[in-house]
């Protein structure tokens, strides 16, 4: 039942949407050119007994037509099939780009994909929204159609069926039994017996299938990290100790995956043997009334192809069990996530009165760790535009949390505190897109590039002269730039963006004193109206700071 509420709320969020009447005019028109696959089926099964009729009959006059009448059944539904097919695909993808999107802003928003590092996040976020939405929606899409595409063919051909089973009549332990539309019965009797066999022999497989997901997601992780980690693992020489923890990762997926296999290869099996059997009951079943001349061969084939599209119709379950399960794993992955994603609240209203002529003001504010409990502790204060602090103290002492609750990431604090304006937050590793280096150095805001001489400008005030004329080149940055030309980006593109408060939490640290000095002389000379909080272990940048707040809140 979880996994149904699960599936009812990821669903909901695109076939209730303003695109509605789209993907339902979609999901009517996919559904309609499998319905009429099926009324061909139909008519081509009343062609079978015509045809076979007069193959034993010799009737060689009428088997022209006969053959044109079935290339007229067999044009439409090739294009039936193929116009179906295109629709579903449409429709399927449609549904996976509502969902990305939806589960991308969810998991972005208020910082969550952040925050959800501090409270119990979920595996692999990415292998969620990448490929466990376009499994979802594919596979769905696919069963709903087949479930009533067969439902439709058990409606057809159930009369059929009944019309040629007739009546049969035998005598059990004395007394006259009458069964009409026996063949109906069996093919029903038949299908339950395999369903309840297959619901058992497959249960194991949903839960399997969840865990190779885990396993996979897992693997390729450790495989993404070792490679963003090259530089790292190969200057430590822990090319054998990634080894061991590749191969471990792929040990789990092995385990898995053989028990996965063993679990399929029981269930195979008796699909198997059930598929064959099914071919061969109708023969047996209809073959006495054959032998007494009741029913003619064109009759037995009939029966025997309305017996396979009836029992076809009731075997939908079997036929796609092992789906079901896989189906049922992906659902339980998206909502689990989606559920988490929803218990994570909202980010705190600053609701500090802002003081006039203030740029940053706090009133009894206490940052916390929700590890290891308080760390600045009721702190009030108030910065002036223009004013630079420096947060002095241990390293471990809360500096960086003090910085992120600050700029509004770090959601574990009690009292107020208030920004004027705008704020950005510059860590000690910056993150720098694969992007132009223009686009690099205004992000956030790309679509308004800054103008090309001011960045110029910028760069050459800043030591990085030498990339003045590579503005428009997309490269991997983190990887073209050494450390301390990272943070002159990173500090550049602080200052691009004009802040009223700028948080440095070790923004120089991979720079000598003189190039650390110089940018904080760029900073102030570019932004000069611009209050800084910082963090610094490069005791040669104090005299840069006009103020510096010790952990027991006291200002020197």
């Amino acid at each position: 039942m979880q996994t149904l509420r699960f599936f009812a709320h990821l669903a909901a969020g695109y076939w209730r949407s303003p695109r509605r009447w789209y993907a339902w005019a979609l999901f009517i028109a996919v559904v309609a050119t499998a319905m009429g696959i099926i009324e061909v089926g139909v008519f081509m099964a009343e062609w079978n007994k015509r045809f076979y009729d007069a193959i034993a009959a010799y009737s060689a006059d009428i088997l022209p037509s006969l053959v044109l009448e079935y290339l007229v059944y067999i044009t439409i539904v090739v294009a039936l099939v193929v116009g179906g097919s295109w629709m579903r695909k449409r429709l399927v993808f449609d549904w996976r780009e509502h969902l990305t999107a939806a589960l991308q802003r969810r998991w972005l928003s208020c910082h969550r994909h952040y925050r959800l590092q501090f409270e119990d996040e979920p595996d692999n976020p990415d292998q969620r929204i990448a490929e466990d939405v376009a499994m979802l929606a594919d596979s769905t899409v696919d069963m709903v159609r087949n479930f009533l595409m067969n439902a439709f063919k058990l409606v057809a051909f159930v009369a059929v069926l009944w019309e040629i089973s007739g009546t049969l009549r035998f005598t059990l332990w004395g007394h006259e039994i009458v069964v009409k539309g026996y063949l109906v019965w069996i093919a029903v009797i038949y299908s339950a017996v395999c369903t309840l066999c297959t619901h058992f022999i497959g249960r194991p497989l949903r839960n399997l299938n969840i865990a190779r997901q885990h396993r996979e997601a897992d693997f390729r992780t450790t495989l993404l990290r070792t490679r963003e980690s090259g530089e790292q693992i190969a200057s430590l020489g822990g090319e054998r100790a990634e080894y061991r923890r590749l191969a471990g990762n792929f040990a789990a997926i092995r385990r898995n995956y053989l028990a996965l296999i063993f679990r399929e290869l029981k269930l195979e099996v008796f699909s198997a043997s059930y598929l064959r059997i099914t071919n061969f009951i109708p023969v047996i079943a209809t073959l006495p009334m054959y032998i007494a001349r009741v029913m003619t061969f064109g009759d037995m084939m009939q029966a025997r192809s309305a017996f396979w599209n009836v029992q076809d119709g009731f075997g939908w379950f079997m036929d796609y069990y092992k789906r079901l399960m896989v189906w049922a794993a992906v659902v339980q992955r998206l909502g689990n996530f989606e559920q988490r994603l929803s218990q994570v609240p909202d980010l705190p209203e600053h609701d500090c009165p802002s003081e006039r002529g203030c740029a940053f003001n706090a009133q009894n504010l206490t940052v916390l760790d929700p590890r290891s409990g308080a760390l600045w502790k009721d702190l009030t204060l108030s910065l002036r535009p223009g004013n630079w602090l420096r947060l002095l103290g241990p390293s471990g002492c809360g500096k960086s949390s003090f910085l992120r609750t600050v700029a509004g990431i770090w959601p574990f604090y009690t009292g107020k505190f208030a920004v004027s304006g705008h704020c950005v937050l510059v860590p000690q590793k910056p993150y720098l897109p694969p992007d132009t280096l223009r686009r690099v150095l205004t992000y956030p805001d790309m679509r308004h590039a800054a103008d090309d001489t001011l960045l110029r400008q910028c760069l050459a005030e800043t030591g990085l002269e030498k990339f003045c004329g590579r503005l428009g080149e997309h490269a991997y940055w983190s990887k073209e730039l050494s450390g301390g030309e990272a943070q002159r980006v990173s500090l550049i593109r602080a200052v691009l963006a004009e802040p009223d408060l700028l948080l440095l939490d070790e923004a120089t640290s991979a720079l000598d004193t003189q190039n650390a000095q110089a940018l904080c002389a760029f900073i102030k000379r570019r932004l000069p109206r611009c209050a800084v909080i910082g963090v610094t272990h490069q005791p040669e940048l104090a005299s840069c700071f006009d103020q510096v707040l010790s952990l027991d809140g006291k200002l020197a």
